[in-house]
């Protein structure tokens, strides 16, 4: 018998409010076909010939402008340039035809869409036509069902471009329609912009999110959201790299960017991203907006006139960085100014009048090397300057340790202030995450506080036979006793990548997976879930000690030595493992590994218990205060387990409540610790 005793009365350092946050890129399909829910792909005709790496095409490159979109019933449809929507809109598809001909949108990785019955849809488009004409909306499957159909009147006619808007209201259930618009009778006309929206977006959003997808994101309660990469902030040239203020303002004026994640090189089992472009339509104003439906702070990563070090590593010249300097000082403006300064204006034109409060900035994305800092402290001095008041994060380069990392450690210990935080990166084996509890213990506090700002265990060295199964998210969790434990410098932490759509990734594991018509979180959501939504405002000591075993009784073997061991010393509360645990427990130091928090009142424990060993341990919780009543989360499952849409929370928490608790409470609480199981106990104390 262990006893697990926590002192309330001795608290180690405060808990970074920060600790647990969400990242969020546009991989795998997950903000243009995912998470931003628009429902047409290639609405604006403006997809096109990559300028990195072209793959070879058998077909006229032009018609990439096309790619989503085929023609129905006889409709000559080609794309036509003459007198477009705007400089940015510059392409738009030109239809002549009978009627009952048109266009049929194929969807993101022509999958088209799913809709169920009295579903309602929002539809817009901007038409040019020279006579008064109708035109059909409708949803149909692939065997022509129809399931919603709406007309409408092209009213104005010449030369200039008209908006119309409609609803379109689903008459059935399918998993798979496609919209198609059809003209009624003969005739010619112009489209461009054609978009389609759930009306019940996040919030009901008109340009907004995909409801179901926001709210498992809403549900983890992240303290912050670090956006929008990662690697396509960085690019593969200087043109494809992301400039925030292409994505502000009307949609009309946002250009297309082509995403790094379509290119061939990423593609997993030969599968193609092709039609995998940035529309923009999510920018940095729906990014901000986002950030505070969700209650989370927003934490934006600005380019540092480097694109990917992976890749072609393209510099932008010392003596030309003000460019991207003055991008993040209007940027700032964007987010806290005046809404009569300047950016401030636009934010304020987009319906945002008050200022979004951006606190923080990352300048770079995993870069490295002497290249990067003398870049950094460019931008440093001019920002340190004008807003002190923002946090700037540094890079710790692409892995936790090598010579690139202690690079990065080096720079830090010779310029201390000049950076909040380091952004630290690793991919590893569930087995380095075991290994790697301690990891933060050492570190030097006089340095810039930590960021784990891209993490995931990987079981497999192959991306393509990645899982994020139980064990992975176990590891993961002992990992974050650790972090948790280690929360005066570990300031912020976010898993990556955020979302998959399944069936079209180029990156596993992913911690959310979604199609067309359903979302699932992984074990290792439910993880984050757990940790990031019991969290107090101080870590308390936690201490593990062997219980005296009874008469006759032999001591158990998972238990520690004798003499307590606090949780938050630079040694951890954790127990021996048996040798032939099939999870190696060993590697973490114990089989039981434990963090104990308590909310800034004083009056909630919250106590976080992750058991390495292959059978259930039976602990005995004891507290300096009674505990008047309890609640129990535990996450417990087959180290091979998953989820799946067709088994979405197969491993998930269970809650229940702690029996037999006396009304004047109790300072001893037994408990079972499920094997390979992860639990959180939210005590009221008295």
């Amino acid at each position: 018998m262990t006893d697990i005793v926590v002192n309330t009365s001795k608290t180690l350092h405060p808990v970074s409010p920060m600790l647990y946050g969400i990242f969020f890129e546009d991989i795998n399909y997950g903000g243009d076909g995912g998470l931003y829910a628009e429902l047409i792909a290639n609405r604006s005709f403006e997809y096109y010939e990559r300028e990195v790496n072209p793959p070879a095409r058998s077909e006229d490159a032009s018609q990439i402008h096309a790619m989503g979109w085929e023609a129905l019933n006889g409709c000559h449809f080609t794309i036509a340039k003459r007198f477009p929507l705007s400089k940015a809109h510059c392409h738009y598809a030109h239809l002549s035809g009978k009627a009952g001909s048109g266009l049929r949108n194929l969807g993101f990785c022509g999958e088209g869409l799913a809709v169920r019955e009295g579903q309602v849809f929002r539809f817009s488009c901007y038409a040019r036509n020279p006579l008064p004409m109708k035109l059909t909306v409708r949803f149909t499957d692939k065997n022509g069902t129809l399931y919603g159909s709406k007309s409408f009147s092209l009213v104005r006619c010449g030369h200039g471009w008209s908006k119309y808007r409609l609803t379109l209201t689903a008459a059935a259930s399918c998993r798979q329609v496609y919209p198609e618009i059809l003209l009624e009778s003969e005739g010619t006309l112009d489209l461009d912009l054609i978009s389609l929206f759930p009306q019940d977006t996040f919030r009901n959003r008109e340009n907004g999110m995909r409801r179901d997808i926001a709210e498992m994101l809403q549900a983890l309660h992240p303290a912050f959201m670090r956006f929008p990469g990662g690697c396509i902030v960085e690019g593969r040239s200087f043109e494809n790299m992301y400039r925030w203020k292409d994505t502000v303002g009307p949609l009309s004026e946002r250009p297309t960017n082509w995403n790094r994640w379509q290119m061939e090189e990423y593609q997993l089992d030969g599968r193609s991203s092709a039609d995998y472009f940035q529309s923009y339509g999510l920018g940095y104003y729906e990014y901000f907006l986002f950030c505070e439906d969700i209650g989370a702070k927003p934490v934006p990563v600005m380019n540092a006139g480097m694109t990917c070090q992976w890749h072609e590593a393209l510099l932008a010249d010392m003596d030309q960085l003000d460019r991207w300097i003055q991008d993040i000082l209007d940027l700032i403006e964007f987010a806290n100014g005046s809404k009569d300064s300047p950016w401030g204006r636009k934010r304020a034109e987009m319906g945002h009048p008050a200022p979004f409060g951006l606190e923080y900035i990352g300048i770079g994305n995993e870069q490295w090397g002497q290249v990067y800092y003398e870049r950094y402290e460019a931008f440093e001095k001019i920002l340190s300057e004008k807003h002190p008041e923002i946090k700037l994060i540094t890079c710790a380069g692409w892995t936790a340790e090598g010579e690139d990392f202690d690079t990065a450690y080096r720079w830090m210990e010779a310029n201390k202030n000049k950076a909040y935080a380091v952004d630290e990166h690793f991919y590893k084996s569930p087995e380095w995450f075991l290994e790697n509890i301690r990891r933060y213990d050492s570190y030097d506090r006089s340095l810039p506080k930590v960021f784990a700002g891209e993490y995931a265990a990987h079981t497999h060295g192959d991306t393509s036979k990645r899982v994020c199964n139980w064990y992975a998210a176990l590891c993961e969790a002992a990992f974050l006793i650790g972090v948790e434990r280690n929360s005066d410098h570990v300031a912020m932490s976010c898993y990556a990548p955020l979302l998959g759509r399944t069936g079209h990734q180029q990156w596993q594991p992913d911690l959310i997976w979604f199609d067309s018509e359903s979302v699932y979180g992984t074990p290792s959501y439910y993880v984050q879930l757990l940790f990031g939504n019991h969290l107090g405002a101080s870590l308390v000591e936690t201490c593990l000690a062997e219980a005296p075993a009874a008469p006759g009784r032999p001591a158990d073997p998972t238990s520690p030595a004798a003499s307590p061991s606090p949780a938050g010393s630079p040694r951890p509360a954790a127990s021996p493992s048996p040798a032939d645990s099939p999870c190696p427990a060993a590697l973490a130091g114990g089989a039981v590994q434990a963090a104990s928090t308590l909310s800034g009142d004083g009056k909630t424990l919250y106590v976080k218990l992750v058991n390495l060993a292959d059978r259930e341990l039976e602990v005995t919780l004891k507290t300096d205060r009674p505990v008047s009543a309890c609640r129990r989360f535990t996450l417990a499952a087959g180290l091979e387990d998953v989820n799946s849409h067709a088994d979405p929370r197969r491993v998930s928490p269970v809650e229940d409540v702690l029996p037999g608790i006396c009304p004047d409470g109790t300072e001893n609480l037994p408990l079972c610790l499920k094997k390979y199981s992860v639990t959180v106990l939210v005590c009221i104390l008295i």
